[in-house]
């Protein structure tokens, strides 16, 4: 299995591999980043449960976690697609940043894109993510993304007195939050864009900003803020892949040989001139 790669403009996403066994514990084990999410654990655990993630992730529809790398290299988090909870049609996403990472809009950025690929690759309709009431930051982040509460729905593998947030498929009919917005809003949203030259010329949480207001929903939006148009694609029913798997590619087909010229016809020789 190849490495799979988001990217997006300030960030690249790439499948979690053996080499970032120490990312996995600092993270961990860093008391600052669990403060919100339970317990620091112990380095042996650490490596325990990398090992074990590892392994989970050769499942089909197992768990995918991938590391956040800055277009200038520097690695400065983690972020996670959970299994696929296929009677639910739902999926589960999660994120962990380096504390010199926080409040620059990366948490944003990254699980915008992976909320667009998750709902565009995957057999779900539903992508939800979980955290505690206390964590303001988490809200915002997900107010930033468009996610809803729903009445009455709790997933599968949600904890007591945690938060659930979720955002659906776009289009989706069945189960759509009240209020969706129709595709004339993204239309309108883009012309507006057109005319407007603060709009052409604006950063990008300017434009998120922007498309929050006109209610765009989040899959949408991310692919609209993607500098490459294969998210765009996708919502329009393309067929890629989140995870990619090398295949052997059949050997070119022959050329033909170049059409043989006809050799060019000699000139007719003249007849010698009679002698009188």
């Amino acid at each position: 299995m190849r490495r799979a790669l988001i990217a997006t403009a300030r960030l690249y996403l790439r499948a979690m591999a053996k080499g970032d066994l120490a990312l996995f514990r600092d993270l961990y084990t860093d008391a600052a980043t669990m403060r919100h999410i339970g317990r620091p654990v112990s380095p042996e655990w650490a490596r325990a449960s990398f090992r074990a993630t590892l392994e989970a992730a050769r499942e089909p529809h197992g768990p995918r976690f991938f590391v956040i790398v800055e277009r200038r290299r520097r690695v400065i988090g983690l972020c996670s697609v959970q299994a696929v909870a296929q009677h639910e049609r739902s999926v589960e996403i999660g994120i962990m940043l380096r504390p010199d990472a926080r409040r620059r809009q990366y948490a944003t950025e990254a699980l915008s894109a992976l909320t667009a690929m998750a709902l565009r690759t995957l057999p779900i309709d539903t992508v939800w993510a979980q955290y505690r009431t206390a964590n303001r930051g988490a809200a915002r982040l997900f107010d930033a993304l468009g996610f809803s509460e729903i009445e009455g729905w709790r997933p599968r593998g949600a904890r007591p007195r945690l938060c659930v947030r979720i955002v659906r498929r776009p289009g989706l009919r069945s189960n759509q939050p009240k209020g969706a917005v129709p595709m004339s809003n993204v239309i309108g949203f883009l012309e507006n864009a057109g005319r407007d030259a603060a709009l052409r010329h604006a950063s990008r949480e300017q434009l998120l900003q922007a498309m929050q207001r006109e209610e765009i929903e989040p899959a949408i939006r991310a692919a609209m803020l993607q500098p490459e148009r294969m998210a765009i694609d996708g919502l329009q029913g393309g067929r890629d892949t989140m995870y990619c798997v090398n295949r052997s590619t059949p050997p070119p087909k022959p050329m033909k040989a170049p059409a043989k010229k006809a050799p060019a016809k000699a000139p007719p020789k003249k007849a010698p001139p009679k002698k009188k």
